[in-house]
């Protein structure tokens, strides 16, 4: 599989167990190593169902709060300050939101 290079202003999505979150990068080192991204704001679309058809529309946001991630030794992108295991994970296949209606 290629590995997809990050660029200011791409949409992603951010993790955390079960649920994600919408987001944009809004920075990208010269590298290509560390990102910075910002959530996004996002609200339920027409034909929304909390339980079986969770589609929501999305929006940058630009006071949403920021995180940063680094590509690691192992090819995969961490949290910036999180362990391996911890914190948000992110996807580069655009942007998507989930809460788990199990919790």
């Amino acid at each position: 599989m290629d590995q997809i290079i990050p660029e200011e202003g791409m949409g992603v999505t951010l993790g955390i167990g079960s649920d994600r979150y919408p987001a944009t990068i809004v920075e990208v080192n010269e590298k290509k190593t560390r990102l910075v991204v910002r959530m996004d704001k996002y609200k339920p679309a027409p034909d929304y169902d909390y339980y079986s058809n969770q589609k929501y529309e999305f929006e940058e946001n630009e006071n949403g709060t920021q995180c940063a991630f680094s590509l690691r030794k192992n090819g995969k992108w961490s949290e910036v300050g999180s362990s391996r295991n911890s914190g948000f994970y992110i996807s580069f296949r655009g942007r998507d939101a989930y809460q788990d209606p199990g919790f």
